[in-house]
């Protein structure tokens, strides 16, 4: 936990991502860098019917933090991905999980 779920994005540039970004992302969240997961998600986007090239979207689960954390935190994955992509456009998405609905080995946090 922290979890990144990433769409449109190939796996060998995820598995980049999960390299360089856990040391980036958890002095900003004040998490230790083992406690990240990143997820490539295979997807199909369609418009009118037809199979289409999407823009990356990254959806990160995490327990609440502020305002001027989250906005770090989507700077640091925005830039990293149009680093290692050619994306133009990249969406980022903050998922709050309640603490006490998060179980690991069947205990809340």
């Amino acid at each position: 936990m922290p979890h990144i779920r990433t769409r449109a994005i190939k796996t060998e540039v995820v598995s980049q991502m999960s390299k360089e970004l856990p040391k980036l992302l958890a002095a900003e969240m004040n998490t230790a860098e083992d406690n990240f997961t990143f997820e490539a998600v295979s997807t199909q986007f369609f418009n009118q019917g037809v199979t289409e090239e999407s823009y990356p979207f990254v959806e990160v689960l995490w327990f609440a933090r502020s305002q001027e954390v989250q906005d770090r935190c989507a700077q640091i994955l925005t830039e990293k991905i149009k680093e290692l992509t050619p994306a133009p456009d990249v969406v980022v998405v903050f998922q709050v999980l309640e603490k006490n609905a998060y179980y690991e080995n069947g205990k809340h946090f």
